[in-house]
């Protein structure tokens, strides 16, 4: 049941929605300060000799914005792919 509305359309924005409203909720009750201690959770990876580590909330915004960005462009790639309609009409 829930891979089938994982694959859903819709399933990423309602998803966004409801932790969304679910971080809201969180920062504006009583549980702001398990809130906060969440995102200050010091996270760090090591691969090898290279090790980094910052916050959970960096980690959360950064690694948000790359899937936004790489999703932004694998749509923009699949638009201009040879056979789409959108090349189509664009051709004299």
């Amino acid at each position: 049941m829930i891979l089938r509305f994982l694959n859903k359309e819709y399933a990423s924005g309602s998803l966004l929605f409801i932790m969304a409203t679910a971080a809201m909720v969180a920062v504006n009750s009583r549980l702001t300060p398990l809130y906060n201690a969440l995102l200050g959770t010091y996270v760090e990876v090591q691969i090898g000799d290279f090790a980094t580590g910052k916050p959970l909330l960096p980690w959360v915004n950064d690694g948000l914005m790359a899937i936004f960005f790489s999703t932004s462009a694998w749509k923009s790639n699949a638009k201009s792919s040879p056979g789409n309609c959108v090349n189509c009409l664009l051709r004299p």
